[in-house]
């Protein structure tokens, strides 16, 4: 197998341990008390429905109104709206919480080649795309990296190594996360929804189907 990224070490510019050493000693996270505050006041958006932030689900965002119906059932919350620029409320997020911005700013320090990552996805999950423990700046060399077109064995290392990080700066505020998304009265709820859909004549069958499946891949707890 011929791969671009073993090639490039066996250069010798760099070593591989050296340059994910460099990776996840320049990623920058929220500090825990400022992240914490972030997290309950996103869980209180959430339960009291007021305006939260996902992803658009589908070709061009087309299916997100499944996604809208469904937090709007499950979690009684019918604010759930679709990021305009995919990216838009995560970065007004890390930017404020760690003071760095990628744009010019009188209130935040400038930082530039640094990109914003989302470290375990879920991207649909109303808990996980604008929660502070799962925002990161981090070089934008580390993108192939981390980018869902990467592949290989270094890939999964690296990635690895970044998840086990980030879960452990963030630990207290993840096992929150699990404990909520693991709760058996929200688990039951999922599943009588997806249950409900599926008898709906109304409704496409493969709409259904490939929204159960995005539905039960965001919805999950985090365990490496």
């Amino acid at each position: 197998m011929r791969d671009s990224y073993e090639r490039f070490f066996s250069q010798g510019y760099i070593s591989k341990d050296q340059f994910f050493e460099f990776g996840l000693s320049e990623t920058i996270y929220a500090p825990l008390d400022k992240a914490e505050s972030a997290w309950k006041e996103l869980k209180n958006r959430v339960h009291s429905n007021q305006q939260v932030f996902i992803r658009g689900f589908g070709r061009n965002s087309n299916g997100t109104h499944l996604f809208q119906a469904f937090y709007a059932d499950v979690l009684k919350n019918n604010q759930v709206t679709v990021d305009p620029t995919n990216n838009a409320q995560p970065t007004k997020l890390i930017r404020d919480l760690t003071g760095y911005s990628k744009t010019k700013s009188n209130k935040h320090e400038p930082i530039q080649n640094y990109q914003i990552s989302h470290i375990f996805g879920r991207t649909k999950n109303v808990f996980a795309f604008t929660a502070p423990w799962n925002i990161v700046y981090m070089p934008k060399m580390l993108d192939p990296f981390t980018g869902h077109e990467a592949k290989g064995s270094m890939i999964d290392e690296y990635k690895d190594l970044f998840q086990k990080q980030s879960f452990k700066h963030f630990e207290p505020l993840i096992n929150d996360y699990n404990a909520l998304i693991t709760s058996p009265s929200l688990v039951d709820s999922i599943h009588q929804y997806l249950d409900k859909i599926e008898q709906d004549k109304n409704l496409d069958g493969k709409d259904v189907s490939k929204l159960r499946a995005s539905i039960l891949e965001e919805i999950t707890p985090i365990i490496l």
